[in-house]
């Protein structure tokens, strides 16, 4: 499978046929070009995808009994659109101006998935079913500023209830990396979801919650700063970085794909005994604490010497240090707290003049023979500083 690295988009605000919400920009290492793109095009004959005519009230009825999972879990709570492009969409439809389509995720008939369209769908949830959108700033039909759904003329009701509007479903059968890579080929407006929204939405279950829950752990907060916000799960991200490589050794790895590598990890977390689960979430407690106690204010970001600025965290370092400290025993890991300062040396040294170490945190870090060179060059430090 061929693939290529993928320069992360700077955000761009929302437009109003957008089916994503915009949402801040993550503090994570912009030089960390992990994420992978898929070049290699799919036996096209896996790709399936039915396309509907619907009526917005068809629509409705499916959101009115949950049988369309807006995903509320995703915190979207500072990207919502402004009350003018919102109450613009609905003019739009009562004007009778085509709306872009909308894509789902119908692998589970009885609760489509949102791809694209999610800003569209509340609107209409908004305005229709909840009541609670006045109309403001209208371009055209000025005569209805104010209104609410239920106090338009029942003609207006009616024209946006029977509105047609383009469905792409994808159907039962699809495999689910090629549902994965659907879901970042079609998420193209706004703000697309990241890879990390995109395995959550997709693998629900076990993995997910408990993501989730250690995101919210104290001590992993400590150690990250507090500067991984969830609204983009950035923070999620991380930690499911640390399970994947607990999961698979670095001997073991082999993939060139870290979105898929991770996609992996999420499906095989969601079939393991929950005693597994719960031995793995102390060991990364366990290692969030050593990484706070021992490499402080600037654990998992670059520095090369004593004085440097506050980098953002980057994830390849987070991977290596999280993975090795929880390799180590409480004793290793008390006498490694009592030599910080040698630790802290080490580090800046390892990567101020080892190019080969700092290449492998900084370009295609999904790539199997830089993934060995960091996380061996980090234990041997260790190791070192243990003698």
């Amino acid at each position: 499978m061929l693939l290529r690295n993928d320069i992360p988009e700077k955000d761009k605000p929302a437009a109003p046929h957008s089916g994503l919400l915009e949402s801040a920009p993550q503090p994570l290492d912009d030089d960390d070009t992990s994420t992978l793109d898929l070049i290699e095009p799919f036996d096209p004959a896996k790709i399936r995808i039915e396309t509907k005519v619907m009526t917005v009230d068809l629509l409705l009825k499916r959101l009115k009994e949950q049988e369309i999972d807006l995903m509320p879990d995703f915190q979207r709570e500072g990207g919502l659109w402004k009350e003018r492009e919102q109450s613009r969409l609905i003019e739009s439809l009562l004007v009778r101006i085509p709306i872009p389509a909308f894509y789902m995720d119908a692998t589970n008939e009885e609760r489509w998935l949102v791809v694209d369209g999610l800003q569209r769908l509340t609107v209409f949830k908004r305005f229709i079913l909840d009541g609670t959108l006045e109309l403001s700033q209208l371009e055209f039909l000025r005569q209805f500023e104010g209104m609410k759904f239920q106090q338009l003329p029942r003609p207006m009701q009616r024209r946006i209830e029977e509105t047609q509007v383009t469905v792409s479903l994808i159907q039962p059968g699809t495999p689910e990396d090629v549902r994965y890579y659907l879901f970042k080929r079609i998420n193209t407006g706004g703000l697309p979801l990241t890879p990390q929204e995109i395995r959550h939405a997709l693998n629900q279950g076990p993995a997910s919650k408990l993501l989730a829950e250690l995101a919210r752990e104290e001590v992993f907060i400590q150690a990250t700063g507090g500067s991984l916000r969830a609204q983009r799960m950035a923070d999620r991200e991380c930690i499911l970085r640390f399970f994947a490589f607990r999961l698979t050794s670095i001997e073991h790895y082999r993939s060139q794909d870290l979105d898929g590598f991770l996609n992996d990890a999420m499906r095989q977390m969601n079939k393991m005994e929950s005693a597994s689960l719960e031995e793995l979430s102390r060991s990364f407690l366990r290692a969030m604490k050593a990484a706070h106690e021992i490499l402080g204010r600037y654990a998992f970001r670059k520095r090369t010497q004593a004085n440097d600025r506050m980098n953002p965290i980057n994830k390849a370092l987070f991977e290596t240090w999280s993975v090795n400290l929880s390799l180590h025993s409480d004793d290793e890991l008390a006498r490694l707290t009592e030599r910080r300062e040698q630790v802290n040396q080490a580090s800046m040294k390892l990567l101020s003049e080892d190019s080969e170490f700092a290449l492998s945190v900084t370009q295609a870090t999904g790539d199997a023979k830089r993934v060995r060179i960091r996380f061996e060059r980090v234990a041997e430090l260790l190791r070192g500083v243990l003698k």
